[in-house]
């Protein structure tokens, strides 16, 4: 086998292709020396919306917390001129004003204006009353012989007792009806009361809960346009690049199917050279003794042996 004589330093694409090979080298060095926008290819967070601003501000209102601070972003930072005052604090200031969690003193300011006249109404009736069964114990003691005697008095003594017991009976009775009615709607006020601090309270929630979910939703398509935002950004570095990738793929496969040309002439190898020499000197001997002349080794086998040196062993 001979040796192989031909050494190549490797094939260029061939000359019709290496302009455009030229182009992408290029514009990919270009691309790289651009400036890279991070801040657009940055996801970013949606800050509050003017509805959970405002649901905030309600919800800070309701605890006396004050007025909101907030950053540039709207993000809260603080609270000014707070009072400490809940939305409901009027509603506990009366009750212990009125001091309605003392069934003792509370129910004073429940009393009924007219309970006095009503009682004191019924009572002189009761008295006028009385004073008739006296002077009707006087009579029959007179009718019978008896008036001012002994069987009188103690008649009368009997009658003064028991009117005195009834009378008591009665004054205490209105009296404690009066009561009654005055602690009823002393317990009825503080329930009132409590009633309005879970009722204010579950409306203002009720509002707050509401401005929060429309502010919810605007806060969520907000973040989606920011996000598509970033995605676009992200899209714009890249697509240049992605482009140049697909040429370049596009580009390696025509060269890889095209022949190349060496990036060096080749050189030959000398046991070729040494035939050539040969076969020359061989046909000029020859020639001069007369012998028959011998054909010279064709161009084109040399030309072939160029390419495929293994042809020849």
């Amino acid at each position: 086998m001979a040796e192989q004589g031909i050494n190549t330093a490797g094939l260029l694409p061939s000359g019709m292709l290496q302009p455009y090979g030229q182009n992408i080298l290029k514009y990919g060095i270009g691309q790289l020396g651009t400036p890279i926008d991070v801040g657009a290819m940055t996801a970013k967070v949606a800050g509050p919306t003017g509805f959970q601003q405002k649901s905030q501000q309600q919800l800070a209102d309701m605890y006396g917390m004050g007025a909101i601070q907030r950053d540039a972003s709207g993000q809260l930072t603080g609270f000014t001129g707070g009072t400490g005052i809940a939305s409901y604090q009027p509603y506990l200031d009366q009750i212990s004003q009125q001091q309605l969690l003392d069934p003792s003193q509370g129910y004073k300011d429940f009393m009924s204006p007219y309970q006095k006249e009503i009682i004191d109404t019924t009572m002189q009736e009761y008295d006028v009353q009385a004073g008739r069964g006296r002077q009707q114990i006087r009579d029959n003691a007179y009718t019978a012989g008896a008036f001012g005697g002994a069987r009188q008095g103690v008649e009368m003594g009997q009658y003064q007792s028991e009117s005195d017991r009834n009378r008591a009976a009665l004054l205490a009775g209105l009296q404690g009806q009066g009561y009654q009615q005055a602690l009823g709607q002393q317990q009825q006020q503080l329930a009132n009361l409590q009633g309005m601090v879970g009722f204010e309270g579950g409306l203002e929630s009720q509002k707050i809960a509401g401005l929060e979910a429309v502010g919810a939703q605007a806060q969520a398509l907000e973040q989606q346009k920011l996000n598509q935002l970033a995605a676009a950004g992200q899209t714009a570095y890249t697509l240049p690049m992605n482009r140049l990738t697909d040429v370049a793929n596009i580009y390696g496969s025509i060269a890889g199917a095209m022949p190349g040309s060496p990036t060096q002439k080749f050189t030959p190898n000398p046991v070729v050279s040494g035939i050539g020499g040969f076969a020359n000197m061989y046909q000029t001997l020859g020639g001069m003794g007369g012998g028959q002349p011998q054909q010279q080794t064709p161009p084109g086998l040399m030309q072939s042996y160029y390419q495929n040196p293994n042809m020849i062993t």
